[in-house]
């Protein structure tokens, strides 16, 4: 009985083993990057997802280049508010658009296809 009882629990250990060392160690990459942690080299990403923009407000450094990405199975622009700075064309989903940020002050921008989603950029010294 108690040899029984070693093997079983043996094999109970070595399954969690396996368990761990294959699906735990595993790293998924179908996920879409955090815009607020995922920044280029020489920038940042906004990520168009689900007809929001993320982050809806981002605050930079001048001279930050900031990208797009369509992530959505749906068409989208970025297109500023009031002052002509942003002007994206129609980005269809995987594409984007890029825009470095040269001046100090405030971008609110939406998508003229989807006028719900909104946007600001907050630009700093």
């Amino acid at each position: 009985m108690k040899k029984t009882i070693t093997i079983v629990a043996v094999l109970i250990l070595v399954a969690i083993g396996i368990y761990f060392f294959v699906f735990k160690n595993r790293t998924v990459n179908n996920e879409i990057p955090n815009p607020l942690t995922n920044t280029e080299a020489n920038g940042t990403i906004v990520s168009i997802k689900n007809f929001v923009f993320n982050p809806q407000t981002l605050k930079i450094k001048i001279g930050t280049k900031v990208t797009w990405v369509n992530n959505d199975s749906v068409s989208h622009t970025v297109t500023s508010d009031s002052d002509n700075i942003l002007n994206s064309p129609v980005l269809s989903p995987g594409q984007s658009f890029s825009f470095t940020f040269t001046d100090s002050g405030s971008t609110n921008y939406h998508c003229t296809i989807h006028p719900a989603m909104k946007g600001l950029i907050i630009i700093y010294q």
